[in-house]
């Protein structure tokens, strides 16, 4: 029992260096974005273009893929249901309003997790294993600002668009299952799904984006700068963000799903 309060313990002054560590990285990150994008020299100097097209175009294949994919088993799913109960007319409506909310923002945010977060972790543990860092410092070059800030801004701007394709996306592919299977004409498809989304299934999904996108910049580059052991550290590193972040955002997305609609 003795060693189970200390197991304990130690898991929670470990979690809770984790938390401030995650802090003063966002507080900094804050700090040094200003600089960023107040100075048109350091904006040109960060490559954000670059990271844009590095996290949003090449993963759009896959979150298309997948969205696509998604979209239509959900509305086999839901269509079960509904032909049940006779109320079949309901489905455009409630897809949508299912996947702006929840769906779309949430698989959005775990596929660029597994893909993205864990790149910027391996990235950065590699640069801390060779000693790049400490070389940047002595350098007097400030690391958040050469290696996180273009990274946090490129995800503020390709994570909710990425977002709103893949809801775009999934729509589609739900339509298509209903109008191939269903019947489900493309002109009610369409005013079924209006009358039913407000702008709140639209803002609700890409604020959970931002927050998500922060989530995923910030946890994988916490744990790229507390790496150590070499190239085994590197990768448990990658495998502990990946985890960390799927966590995170799935707990984000329940507080702030429970906030909206609640």
């Amino acid at each position: 029992m003795r060693n189970l309060f200390g197991y304990v313990g130690r898991a929670f002054i470990a979690f809770l260096g984790i938390l401030s560590r995650i802090y003063f990285l966002f507080r900094e990150t804050l700090v040094q974005s200003r600089i960023v994008l107040h100075d048109p020299v350091r904006r040109g100097q960060a490559g954000i273009l670059r990271r844009i097209d590095e996290v949003g175009a090449r993963s759009l294949p896959l979150v298309m893929t997948v969205s696509a994919f998604l979209g239509i088993a959900f509305t086999v799913l839901v269509s079960f249901q509904l032909r049940e109960l006779g109320a079949l007319s309901y489905l455009p409506g409630f897809v949508a309003v299912a996947l702006l909310r929840e769906v779309g923002p949430l698989i959005t945010a775990l596929i660029i997790a597994g893909r993205v977060g864990a790149a910027f972790t391996s990235r950065i543990g590699t640069m801390k294993v060779a000693e790049e860092i400490l070389a940047l410092e002595t350098m007097a070059i400030n690391p958040v600002r050469f290696l996180v800030v273009n990274r946090f801004l490129a995800m503020l701007v390709s994570l909710p668009a990425l977002t709103v394709i893949a809801s775009v996306t999934a729509l589609a592919g739900g339509f298509l299952y209903g109008n191939l299977r269903l019947g489900i004409t493309l002109d009610t498809y369409l005013r079924e799904t209006l009358d039913v989304i407000v702008f709140k299934d639209v803002y609700s999904g890409l604020l959970k984006s931002v927050v998500f996108a922060a989530v995923i910049v910030l946890v994988g580059c916490d744990r790229g700068f507390a790496v150590e052991g070499g190239a085994e550290g590197v990768g448990r590193a990658t495998m502990l963000a990946v985890v960390s972040s799927t966590l995170t955002i799935i707990v984000f997305d329940t507080i702030m799903t429970t906030a909206f609609y609640g």
